[in-house]
């Protein structure tokens, strides 16, 4: 899971050259060691992009999930009709 970088915007710093935390990509894999670099002081706003992405990714799978149970719904109509 990627979230945004805080510590740059779009991939640099305000020097304007290429973020050394995120190496210019503008955001971090969790899993990336860059993440663990972070410092304690931008850990709440961090703390929310994760809880923000890991809901909005719950939200997407419960639609998706929805989807597929009225698909199943209307092939056991089909079936129930016969």
């Amino acid at each position: 899971m990627e979230i945004a970088c805080h510590a740059c915007t779009e991939g640099t710093n305000s020097a304007g050259t290429p973020c050394s935390l995120c190496g210019g990509d503008g955001s971090i894999d969790l899993l990336d060691s860059a993440f663990k670099q972070i410092k304690l002081g931008p850990e709440k706003s961090l703390r929310g992009q994760v809880w923000s992405t890991i809901l909005t990714n719950q939200a997407d799978l419960l639609d998706k999930v929805n989807d597929v149970l009225d698909k199943c719904n209307d092939i056991k109509e089909k079936l129930d009709e016969s």
